[in-house]
């Protein structure tokens, strides 16, 4: 007897297919044949190059939950769907488990800032967690703009959504790194060290962050882009800039990642690549990031991001793949989020929704004696 799957998950599967085998059609069979045609095709997809995945990952951005009714965005240019978030995290978690996910990468806003004047900052972030503590793997974390609109960032460094014990972190810091598997680092940076977001004027890069602000913004509200154009549109509130300091350990990460021939993947909240992203949502000091990351092209495979809520995908000079999910708080007819499977030779992203799927080769393959 074979097991009952839903539309939502055919159409994933049909989706992946189709960018496996470069086919351009795919019939879809009576729901009494549903079991059959996820069944073979699920086997196709544990073939490649002959292997099964040696390691799976979720990925998913800007969940933004909040027990409210709906709402819009700063500009009021975009609906919001607070409440319904939280039911489109819980599909992707049920996919996730179905999928048997190693892990999961959240990246960042993970619940809307609305819930801090409505006192609901702590409960609504446990729902969400309760989705993500259904998974059996862990689940690695970056801050966006809104847990910081929601707690300091010193509380933030001693939630559950700090660095996890098993990670490599300098003191008091944010951002870290963590091996997923021998042949496969995840970087992910602190897009907010550089900010007004969750601090006061003590804090070490407080003048920084103003002195950053002040001197492109001239608004009366720095959340406010008016006026400025082009890339001048990132010097607002919400978005944010890393230290020196930490781009100099990012270089000293992928540095050593060279040395022990293993993948890279980097993830922060915010896009560094313009072509990625809006103009008004890239880190402050995107350029810094990007050059840091182009030196270490025989390295890095992507760079996974959030935020930008419409998503966006480009390439880099260096071949670098930036990925710009979509935010789960926006989608309307769709749900984003990703799978990620690592093979042999490459590392392939199965999206969901408007999420793309990528194929990334490998620069270090599995299995090739340079271990």
């Amino acid at each position: 007897m074979f097991r009952e799957y839903s539309d939502f998950q055919v159409t994933q599967v049909i989706s992946m297919f189709r960018t496996l085998l470069s086919i351009n059609s795919l019939l879809l069979f009576h729901h009494n044949a549903k079991s059959l045609l996820i069944l073979t095709l699920y086997t196709a997809m544990a073939d490649v190059s002959g292997r099964i995945p040696h390691f799976k990952f979720g990925l998913i951005a800007d969940v933004q939950y909040a027990d409210s009714e709906n709402g819009f965005n700063f500009s009021r240019t975009s609906e919001r769907f607070y409440r319904k978030s939280l039911t489109l995290l819980e599909e992707a978690v049920q996919h996730w488990k179905q999928a048997k996910v190693d892990c999961v990468l959240q990246l960042g806003d993970i619940i809307d800032g609305k819930c801090r004047p409505e006192k609901q900052s702590e409960k609504c972030l446990q729902r969400v967690l309760n989705q993500f503590n259904e998974l059996q793997g862990d689940v690695y974390h970056v801050w966006g703009n809104h847990e910081l609109y929601n707690f300091e960032r010193k509380v933030l460094l001693t939630s559950d959504l700090a660095p996890s014990p098993g990670c490599s972190s300098p003191p008091d810091s944010a951002y870290y790194s963590v091996v997923l598997h021998p042949k496969l680092l995840l970087v992910a940076m602190d897009c907010y060290e550089v900010s007004l977001l969750g601090v006061d004027n003590s804090y070490k890069y407080y003048d920084q962050a103003w002195k950053t602000l002040g001197a492109i913004n001239k608004n009366d509200t720095w959340n406010s882009p008016e006026g400025l154009v082009g890339l001048d549109t990132r010097f607002v509130k919400y978005n944010g800039g890393c230290s020196m300091r930490q781009v100099q350990w990012l270089d000293q990460e992928l540095t050593e990642a060279r040395r022990k021939k293993q993948n890279v993947i980097v993830i922060g909240h915010l896009p560094v690549l313009e072509s990625s992203a809006h103009a008004a949502n890239l880190l402050w000091n995107f350029d810094d990031v990007l050059q840091v990351l182009s030196s270490h092209e025989d390295s890095v495979l992507c760079y996974c991001s959030g935020h930008d809520h419409d998503g966006g995908y480009a390439q880099d000079s260096a071949g670098i793949h930036h990925i710009t999910f979509a935010g789960v708080i926006e989608a309307i007819d769709n749900n984003p989020f990703g799978t990620a499977h690592l093979y042999d030779n490459q590392l392939m992203l199965y999206g969901n929704g408007n999420v793309p799927n990528i194929c990334m080769d490998l620069k270090y393959p599995i299995g090739s004696g340079d271990s």
